[in-house]
């Protein structure tokens, strides 16, 4: 937990490891961002979720592993999905300080996943949509900026819909 986080920062004997660990971290951050197979993935996803109360430690890292982990959530195997939200909801309640951007990230990812919808991509998009709401009831402060913002940008796009009614702005509204 956090309190163990603290103390755990405090002892005498991380200050002798915080590099090694450092150094750790940034090399699974690079081999996350690096490997392809679905299944060495999950088992790295798995890896960081256990550990991820240390990332919490080194705020240098999280933005390079949270961007990983987006793209894992927006375009991977449902395994490795669930896996990478499960590590971005830890992250992000050990690290409040990147909600902001996490909540901004991920909205734009599924924004860009929900233009496309069929039959075989629906499950992925209701997940996402579940899991973004998820993380959106983290702060509600800071979703309700969020949400504002998203909610007068489809006001304007009705707007232009309904002046200039062509359909590609039809077909933005939809998405």
């Amino acid at each position: 937990g956090k309190s163990n986080l603290k103390e755990i920062q405090k002892c005498k004997r991380f200050s002798k490891i915080k590099n090694s660990v450092r150094l750790y971290l940034t090399d699974l951050t690079k081999l996350l961002e690096k490997v392809v197979n679905s299944e060495i993935i999950l088992i790295l996803l798995k890896h960081l979720h256990q550990i991820g109360n240390i990332l919490s430690a080194f705020s240098s890292i999280v933005k390079p592993v949270l961007k990983r982990l987006i793209s894992i959530w927006s375009t991977g195997e449902e395994s490795n999905r669930i896996l990478a939200f499960l590590c971005i909801l830890k992250i992000t309640r050990n690290h409040h300080d990147v909600l902001n951007q996490v909540l901004k990230t991920m909205y734009m990812e599924y924004v860009k996943n929900s233009k496309f919808v069929s039959p075989n991509t629906l499950a992925g998009i209701n997940f996402m949509r579940r899991s973004l709401t998820e993380l959106f009831l983290l702060d509600l402060n800071v979703a309700y900026h969020h949400v504002f913002l998203f909610i007068r940008q489809l006001a304007i796009h009705l707007r232009n819909a309904l002046l200039l009614q062509k359909k590609e702005h039809f077909q933005q509204i939809y998405n």
